[in-house]
C-alpha cells in the first residue's frame, strides 16, 4: 500500500510517498480502508519536530474516514470516521496511508450525508468543539458564545456545535473576505476585526453585558481581547495557537471581572470522556447539524501543497488529503 512516510523531522522535514506492507488485523482494532484523512496543525507541529518526542520514519495523519474492511464492532463496508487520539500519527503509524489499523472505540459511524473529505474532518475539531463548549465551559442554553477564527477549522466546528447544543454563536474574524464566509456558513452574528473595535462590536451585540462565554482556536495577542469581551464570572478556553503561543493578559481583567481562563486540549482527554464526546457529535451530525467545510483537497502525491496551504494561513475550512 502507498503511505506518506516522514524520514526526517525539521523545518523542511523530509517525507515521502512509499510502498509499505497492508496492516495485520488483530483484536480490538477495525481495519480501515482509508479515503481521506485530514492535513492539520498536529501533523504539521509533529513533522517539523516541534512536537518533542516522536520517532522518524513515521507515518503521520490524526484524523480520518474511510470504510471498515473487517472489524469485531462494525459489519465490512461501514463508512466510519477515525479519531487518533495521542498516538495515532504522533507515538505510532497515523492515517496518511491507504489502510490503517484502529481502536475500536475511536470510530464513528460517518453519516452517508457527509463525503469522504467531510467525514475525515469530523472527529478532531468537532470533538474538540463539544468537549470545550460541554466540559471546559460548561454551556447552557441560550448563552452566546464568541468563537475567534470562526472560518478556521476549529473555530467552524465550534460554531456549529454551539449552535446545535442552544447558544448563539458569534463569529469572530479577521477580513472582510472571512466575515462574508461566516455570514454564508450561517453565523447569527459576525465582526470582522479588520474593520470593527471588538469590545465596542461585542457590546452593541450584547446590550452592554459582553459575552457569557469566548473560545480561541488561535491564541497570541487575540487571547487578551477575548478576556475583555466576556462579561462578569464568564468563562474564555483556549483550543489553540495558530496565531502564536505568546499572549499578554491584563491582571485586572481577570480579577475585577472574575473571569476563569482555562484550556482544552482533545488529544489528552481520557478515553471515558472521548466516548462521550464521540456519542455527541455522533448524534449531531446524524441529526444534520454538524457539517465541515472542506477549503481545498489534495492528492497523496500532492501533501506537500496541502501543508503549504495549511502555512498561509489562508484557508477557510479543512484541508483534506485524498487517500
Amino acid at each position: 500500500m502507498k503511505a506518506i512516510v516522514t524520514r526526517r523531522f525539521g523545518n523542511p522535514p523530509q517525507m515521502g510517498v512509499e510502498e509499505r506492507p497492508k496492516p495485520v488485523p488483530r483484536e480490538g482494532c477495525t481495519l480501515v480502508r482509508l479515503r481521506a484523512a485530514t492535513i492539520n496543525q498536529l501533523s504539521n507541529t509533529v513533522r517539523t519536530g516541534e512536537f518533542g518526542f516522536p520517532k522518524a520514519p513515521l507515518v503521520l495523519g490524526n484524523e480520518g474516514a474511510g470504510t471498515v474492511e473487517e472489524s469485531g464492532r462494525f459489519p465490512a463496508g461501514t463508512r466510519v470516521a477515525v479519531y487518533g487520539h495521542s498516538d495515532l500519527g504522533v507515538t505510532v503509524d497515523g492515517l496518511f496511508q491507504e489502510w490503517a489499523l484502529v481502536r475500536d472505540d475511536r470510530l464513528l459511524q460517518l453519516p452517508d450525508t457527509l463525503d469522504w473529505a467531510e467525514g475525515s474532518a469530523l472527529t478532531v475539531n468537532y470533538l474538540t468543539a463539544y468537549l470545550a463548549l460541554t466540559k471546559a465551559a460548561g454551556v447552557r442554553n441560550g448563552q452566546t458564545a464568541l468563537v475567534s477564527g470562526a472560518t478556521g477549522g476549529v473555530g467552524h466546528a465550534v460554531m456549529q456545535t454551539a449552535r446545535a447544543l442552544g447558544a448563539r454563536p458569534i463569529a469572530l474574524v479577521s477580513t472582510a473576505r472571512k466575515a462574508r464566509r461566516a455570514a454564508e456558513a450561517g453565523a447569527p452574528a459576525v465582526i470582522d476585526s479588520s474593520s470593527r473595535h471588538l469590545g465596542e462590536a461585542v457590546a452593541e451585540l450584547t446590550d452592554g453585558r459582553g459575552v457569557d462565554i469566548a473560545l480561541d482556536p488561535v491564541g497570541g495577542p487575540r487571547l487578551g481581547e477575548l478576556i475583555r469581551s466576556v462579561r462578569r464570572h464568564g468563562t474564555i478556553v483556549s483550543l489553540g495557537f495558530t496565531g502564536g503561543r505568546q499572549a499578554t493578559v491584563e491582571i485586572m481583567d481577570l480579577l475585577a471581572g472574575e473571569r476563569v481562563v482555562t484550556g482544552y486540549g482533545v488529544h489528552g482527554d481520557s478515553d471515558e470522556e472521548i466516548a462521550k464526546g464521540l456519542d455527541g457529535i455522533g448524534r449531531l451530525a446524524a441529526e444534520g447539524h454538524l457539517r465541515p467545510v472542506i477549503d481545498s483537497r489534495y492528492a497523496l502525491s500532492d501533501f506537500e501543497a496541502g501543508y503549504a496551504r495549511l502555512a498561509s494561513r489562508k484557508a477557510v475550512g479543512s484541508i483534506a488529503l485524498e487517500l
